[in-house]
């Protein structure tokens, strides 16, 4: 739908819920802008803090004083998106909302002994003495069970094990919430303050989520890098010995072994896991050239430099990708970049032959949606003579150039609740035909047929319904076997993504008092990824049948769009950054693209 402007068509005429409420007001999620890139990276690890959900949880719960550094990108473990850090994991729960992982227990560290420290046992009495959610006044029982186990002094020593606690807890809220949302990160105490049995100068006390220890040489107060030996089972490396023996029955133990399927050694052990990439730095994975499934392609709209692109490559898995210039020159080693030609960046004859010369057998986009009034806008005879003088001159430099066009906006499906009155792709495409046999006294020579496919329907969204976009290619299929010169010819879906994934919409004034979109309703992320997996499952079995030979689909889609207040559809990294990870969508893209 775009390439770097604009893109709609028009518009139509309880306790945790206390604590929910009281966070949102000092964490706010949102996809992260190009000038925030350098704080959510840490040098220190290679890692960055690129989910928006994550990243929000982790700022406003202490940051980096409270989890450590980030070790791990954000991966996939037994069904939830979960990120590593030193001394904690973050989880992204069953209702999209991130909480902390609960690390000490089955199937992560249900262990006592992490490499010579041995932690407490759990105390059976203060798990049975733990408020019960949802039970009357649990606020209160919450803030004096803490108070009453959680001690920042014992025995004679300062252990401030209740100041850390609390320090997990934003300080903007109200003087009775802290617990509640520190017991988020930590849970509750599940043993008493206890000298290490093998080492009097440390004081540990356990809980759900972590181990405070208290040094009694220095009276520093810690917590232990949980993170790190949940990492090590997984990885093997810096294993220690009393680990490896607790965990020996342990599926999780030495699986990481990015070079092979799901980066697993042994994946049946671990269902609905995906370890690709989970510990490879942002260096390491740029420096990776892709090995993927040849038919899956990116769209990198906001990614221009080599870096964002070889990040982008490298972590989808991609073989090919766009970013609407017509430069060839700029695409990484391994890769094949198609070039794209429009009205508003061709470039002179001289230019564009000499730039085929150098790229024999590239692949030239012609034109971006000419048939809607807000990309190329071109009428069918504008469009013949703009795509038989590009031609024309990408043919004379190299005449095995392949010619992907017209990219129309659909085949046979028009916007839902819009104004204007663009062509349908079938009768744009009827007209463009005409006007290049009066022209040239032949059909167009087109090598590859492209073509954009959108649900847009303003009236009824969020616009997931995978059954427009296979209603267009097979429309198209059946137009293109019905006229001898294109029977057979190949289908590229040059773009396709979503426009609007909230359940609804509502105008919003600009800062120059231009009407934009702003959402309404909830963003339907579990429809999104459905849309993604079941579109990418149907292009890999009933594309080939149709001669669909490559689909594109944005990287950073919409982040936002200059019409739209908020990130709207797809997007398959956090951010356009050479160090940015994998959104959810873009761990969908990679299992499917990576063979």
């Amino acid at each position: 739908m775009r390439g770097g402007e604009g893109r709609s068509r028009g518009w139509r005429d309880s306790a945790a819920l206390t604590i929910a409420a009281a966070l949102m007001a000092v964490a706010t999620t949102g996809p992260a802008r190009a000038g925030e890139s350098d704080a959510l990276f840490f040098k220190e690890t290679g890692f960055g803090v690129w989910n928006p959900e994550i990243r929000a949880y982790f700022e406003a719960r202490g940051g980096v004083d409270t989890f450590g550094f980030p070790i791990s990108n954000v991966f996939t473990l037994y069904g939830f998106e979960v990120q590593l850090f030193h001394r904690q994991g973050i989880q992204i729960g069953p209702g999209g909302s991130p909480r902390g992982l609960d690390i000490l227990q089955s199937p992560y560290l249900d262990y006592r002994d992490f490499g010579g420290l041995t932690i407490p046992h759990v105390a059976d009495d203060l798990v049975a003495a733990a408020p019960t959610v949802g039970s009357p006044g649990y606020a209160e029982a919450v803030r004096a069970f803490i108070r009453a186990h959680v001690p920042d002094s014992w025995q004679g020593r300062e252990v401030g094990f209740l100041r850390q606690f609390l320090a997990a807890a934003p300080p903007e809220l109200p003087s009775h919430l802290p617990e509640l949302a520190a017991l988020d990160i930590w849970g509750f105490p599940r043993s008493r303050p206890m000298p290490d049995p093998t080492n009097a100068n440390l004081i540990y006390q356990r809980f759900q989520r972590g181990v405070m220890h208290y040094t009694v040489t220095t009276g520093a107060t810690g917590s232990l890098p949980l993170g790190d030996y949940l990492k090590s089972l997984i990885t093997g490396e810096r294993l220690s010995a009393g680990l490896v023996t607790a965990a020996a029955d342990n599926p999780l133990l030495r699986q990481y072994a990015p070079h092979l399927p799901l980066g697993a050694r042994r994946p049946a052990e671990l269902p609905d896991t995906d370890l690709t990439d989970a510990f490879l730095p942002a260096t390491g994975v740029a420096l990776r050239l892709p090995a993927g499934d040849s038919r899956y392609g990116v769209i990198a709209l906001r990614t221009h430099d080599s870096g964002s692109v070889r990040n982008v490559l490298a972590r989808t898995g991609a073989r090919s990708y766009l970013d609407y210039t017509p430069r060839l020159e700029d695409a990484p080693p391994g890769t094949e970049k198609m070039a794209v030609v429009r009205p508003s960046n061709e470039p002179s004859a001289a230019e564009l032959r000499a730039q085929a010369a150098r790229h024999p057998g590239a692949a030239w986009a012609i034109g971006n949606e000419p048939n809607t009034g807000l990309q190329d806008n071109l009428s069918p005879l504008a469009y013949a003579a703009f795509f038989d003088r590009v031609v024309t001159a990408i043919r004379a430099g190299d005449p095995s150039a392949r010619i992907v066009a017209p990219n129309t906006l659909n085949f046979d499906f028009r916007c839902r609740g819009c104004a204007g009155e663009d062509l349908r792709g079938r009768e744009w495409i009827d007209g463009f035909r005409a006007a290049y046999r009066e022209l040239r006294g032949t059909e167009p020579p087109i090598d590859i047929w492209g073509i954009h496919a959108y649900e847009i329907d303003w009236i009824d969204p969020p616009m997931t319904d995978v059954s427009v976009m296979q209603a267009q290619l097979e429309g198209l299929r059946a137009y293109l076997d019905s006229i001898p010169e294109y029977r057979g010819r190949p289908i590229w879906l040059t773009e396709f993504a979503i426009i609007w994934g909230f359940d609804d919409w509502r105008f919003s004034e600009g800062r120059d008092g231009e009407l934009l979109v702003a959402p309404a309703g909830r963003f339907r992320s579990d429809l999104i990824e459905a849309f993604l997996a079941e579109a990418l499952d149907w292009l890999e079995t009933r594309g080939p049948q149709l001669g669909v030979e490559r689909w594109f689909v944005f990287a950073d889609h919409g982040v936002p769009d200059p019409i739209f207040t908020a990130f709207a559809g797809i997007s398959l990294l956090e951010a356009p950054d050479a160090r940015s990870d994998l959104t959810r969508l873009g761990r969908v893209f990679r299992r499917r693209a990576l063979i």
